[in-house]
């Protein structure tokens, strides 16, 4: 009777985790005759944001992908052959749906469309810009008027730019806490409100615990959670969120497994990053030094897979390395910058941050490892 309650566990776990992920079965429709400039369409999942690659005539305008969030979201920006630019968001869910662009009235110079579940929330985008007009208004005149001395070594100018927008941002949050249940106002929360230096990051959690309780249960809302929680520095001598994900080999791997067995080395880089690539050769001195007793985890921030294999076979790191990880990468500050080290002892247990320990040439590191063999 336990093992079978285990396994039904086990087989909703799988259930659930299967059914969090939904795809879009999205057909998008342009005027035969239609002839851009330029076309681009970014697909939102609910985590992070990637171009489509779409040929109108190869796939029919057919857009198939995974999504994580409760609506998946289309940017569609389009120049035509007269310079007309235009932006449009558009949200679908798991239910096939057509966005259908044509000419309004015979006027073959702009265009409009019309969708068949499919959603641009335009009654609530509408309220949410007239609820922050001011403060919008503001903004956009200081940027017409300063935007090329913002951040150019005018303290002046800097402070006022970061009233301004803090004090747009503050006003966007009293808006969606009175309407948290409105879809439309929790994706642009998460996507410009989260990450944003401009307001205290308590006030940013306020508003998302204000959210309904299924919507933070949610992929998406533990997304967000996980975030937030990354703002609370991890305390040395406490255990570090515990993660299960797979490596570049598609091989899983948890923190649990390394437990009673080897102390770890967790280091968040990219190959862009200068500073990361310069200490590699350090790290591998390490590695060498201290052996079977040191396992070495590497966190990409790439986006290039094939670039990445190329560097990480030419640096020759041959130790556990994660790709693009975006729930990993969040859980742990994705906020914060790179390179960022941290070396968990046998116990699980923080023992060493670079950033806390100021460790700009690895010696302290080096040093945290020596008493671990003392």
């Amino acid at each position: 009777m336990f093992k079978f309650s285990i396994q039904l566990l086990v087989n909703l776990f799988i259930l659930s985790s299967i059914f969090s992920q939904k795809r879009i079965n999205t057909q998008i429709k342009f005027p035969s005759n239609i002839t851009f400039k330029s076309l681009k369409i970014l697909f939102d999942n609910g985590k992070n944001e990637k171009l489509i690659d779409f040929q109108l005539k190869e796939n029919n305008g057919l857009l198939n992908d995974l999504f994580f969030s409760e609506y998946g979201s289309l940017k569609i920006s389009y120049t035509l052959n007269n310079g007309i630019a235009n932006n449009d968001l558009i949200f679908i869910n798991e239910n096939p749906s057509i966005i259908e662009y044509y000419y309004p009235d015979f006027d073959t110079t702009k265009l409009t469309y019309k969708l068949i579940n499919a959603f641009d929330f335009a009654i609530m985008k509408n309220g949410f810009l007239e609820f922050t007009k001011k403060e919008y208004s503001d903004c956009k005149e200081f940027l017409e008027k300063y935007s090329d001395s913002i951040f150019n070594n005018k303290p002046n100018i800097d402070s006022v730019y970061n009233n301004k927008f803090s004090a747009l941002s503050r006003k966007e949050l009293e808006y969606i806490s009175l309407n948290p249940k409105d879809y439309y106002l929790k994706w642009y929360f998460r996507r410009n409100l989260v990450k944003s230096n401009l307001v205290e990051i308590q006030s940013v959690t306020d508003v998302f615990n204000s959210f309904p309780s299924a919507f933070k249960k949610s992929d998406e809302g533990l997304f967000i959670k996980d975030y937030l929680n990354s703002f609370s520095s991890f305390k040395i001598g406490k255990e570090l969120p515990l993660f299960r994900v797979k490596d570049v080999n598609n091989k899983y791997i948890s923190l649990n497994d390394y437990k009673n067995k080897t102390n770890v080395l967790l280091v968040f880089w990219a190959t862009w990053c200068i500073p990361c690539v310069k200490e590699i050769p350090k790290i591998k001195e390490i590695k060498s030094k201290y052996g079977a007793d040191l396992s070495i985890i590497f966190i990409s921030y790439d986006t290039n897979k094939e670039f990445f294999f190329k560097k990480i076979k030419e640096y020759e790191m041959n130790w556990v390395h994660i790709f693009n990880d975006i729930d990993l990468i969040n859980l742990y500050g994705s906020y914060k910058p790179i390179p960022r080290i941290y070396l968990i002892n046998k116990q699980s247990k923080l023992i060493y941050d670079r950033d806390e320990n100021h460790d700009i040439d690895l010696t302290k590191l080096d040093s945290s490892l020596l008493q671990l063999h003392q």
